[in-house]
Parts: structure tokens; sequence; C-alpha cells
């Protein structure tokens, strides 16, 4: 048995059009002017008051530009983009593709469309879209989740819609916001968060300190204050969004359960140790 897994809750929209580049660029928090062709990127489209509303992965090819996102979210998503549009030449349609993925040791699938290493993180492997004629062998996304929880990787899953920062969601150290390339929906609560050092909550990874499976309770607390939410999990590992007051300290519980911060390596040290700066 192949070593991937079929994202069957993902859809795939391709923008095609002369104007399809700068009219995404101006909506979205990555960059697709410096995308180099047939390469990937992670980013989000943002509201006004800047959380994420879609999280997505977004593939640069000659002619179109595909967006691979959470089936749910495809449609109203695609409403949205064409309310934006007005008379720009740009076509927005959904594309009859999956989404495959595998560990960094396996190879994509022949027959794949596209397929790069997760721009997010390489412990991740790669993602590939293919033809939705292409057998699948696994259906699920059990061994995506494991890599993720254990480099600490957060997704669509573990954000609100309408809720979570940029910054909350890591898409700052995980290359899924360009900080040079202008103005985008919602980039002035995001650059101002950023500059000014105001981030309170991050979502990182924790682990139960016994080694069993993490408590289904949702809230995290410290010295009985709720400090954080448990997010995507399995077994012992777990992705949560915690306060700063819990990134340097110890005795996290969830419910019952005490549970340990694992601080990730691709997360700087002193994001847990800086202070907050007044606004």
């Amino acid at each position: 048995m192949m070593k991937r897994n079929h994202l069957s809750r993902r859809a795939v929209i391709s923008l095609t059009g002369n104007e399809r580049i700068s009219f995404l660029n101006g909506l979205i928090t990555n960059d697709i002017q410096t995308l180099s062709l047939n390469a990937s990127c992670w980013a989000a489209m943002l509201n006004a008051q800047g959380r994420i509303q879609t999280l997505f992965f977004l593939w640069k090819t000659e002619t179109a530009l595909l967006m691979d996102l959470p089936e749910e979210q495809a449609d109203s998503f695609i409403k949205t983009l064409r309310r934006f549009r007005l008379r720009a030449d740009v076509q927005i349609e959904r594309q009859d593709s999956a989404i495959l993925t595998g560990p960094p040791d396996s190879a994509p699938p022949e027959g794949a469309t596209l397929h790069t290493m997760d721009p997010r993180h390489p412990a991740l492997g790669w993602r590939a879209i293919v033809p939705a004629s292409l057998p699948t062998t696994d259906a699920d996304d059990t061994t995506l989740l494991t890599r993720r929880l254990l480099a600490g990787i957060p997704d669509d899953n573990d954000i609100i819609a309408g809720q979570t920062l940029v910054l909350e969601a890591n898409m700052d150290h995980l290359h899924g916001v360009s900080w040079t390339k202008g103005c985008y929906l919602g980039q002035e609560v995001t650059a101002r968060t950023h500059y000014r050092g105001l981030i309170k909550k991050r979502i990182l990874p924790i682990t139960s300190s016994d080694g069993k499976p993490l408590s289904e309770e949702g809230i995290i607390t410290l010295e009985g204050q709720d400090v954080g939410e448990l997010r995507s999990h399995d077994g012992q590992y777990g992705l949560a969004l915690l306060h700063r007051k819990a990134w340097t300290a110890s005795g996290l519980m969830l419910g019952q359960q005490t549970i340990t911060l694992n601080w990730p390596d691709w997360l700087p040290k002193d994001e847990n140790t800086q202070q907050e700066k007044a606004p």
C-alpha cells in the first residue's frame, strides 16, 4: 500500500483570466507575484477586522491559480470572490480534482496535476492535486493529522472562522503571510499586531503528561484560570490555543489531566519570553 492519504473533505477552485494574479493578490495574506510557477504557498483570506475567514493552499501555473480549501467552504468562498471581482478579467470555478498527501520519505503519485512539499513545514511531507479519477488508497487524513500534531502545525480545523488572527495561527512563522506585498483585506490589523508585538495567544502543541489520550475537556486551565482551548488532537498529542501566560508555565490542566506544552522548533524561542509591548 502506498504511503499517501486522500483528503476527501477538500475542494479545488481555479482562477483564470488575465487579471487573476492582481485580483487575488489584493485579497489574501501571501504574495502571489513572487510565487514561482508550479509552486504552492499557504495563505488566508481575512475579514476587515483581520480575522481569518478561509485558510487555503494556493498553486500557481502558467494559465491558472488553483486553490485547495475545505470542501464545506468552497461554494461560499466562490461567491465571496465573485462579489469582489467587479469587472476584473477573472473566471472562478470549481475543478474536478482531489488532494493527496504523503510523508517526506514517499513519492507523489504518477499522474498528479501538481505536487510540492507542504509549504508550511518539511515534516508535513508532500501535497498533490490529482484528477478526481485517479485511484486513491486511503480516504482519511489520520496520517497527515499525526504529522501535524507532532510538528505542532495548525490548519483550518484549528481556527474559528471570523475569530482567529493570522498570528494566532502562526502564519507569520509558517510562510503564510507576506510583510512586503502591500495592502490586502485585513492587512492593517495584521501588520499592527505584528509590528507592535500585541499577540496574546498562539496555537501550540501539547501532550498529556501521563502518556494517556488527551481528555475531551475543551478548556485548559492554570491555577484554576482559563488559559486556553483544545483544538485538533489524537491520542496523547494535540494542539491548543494558549494565552501568553501559559507559554512558560508548568501545571497546565485539561480537565483533571496534566498536560505539557512542547514549544515547536520552528517558532523562535524569544516568542515565549518577550514581554507584551504597549499599544
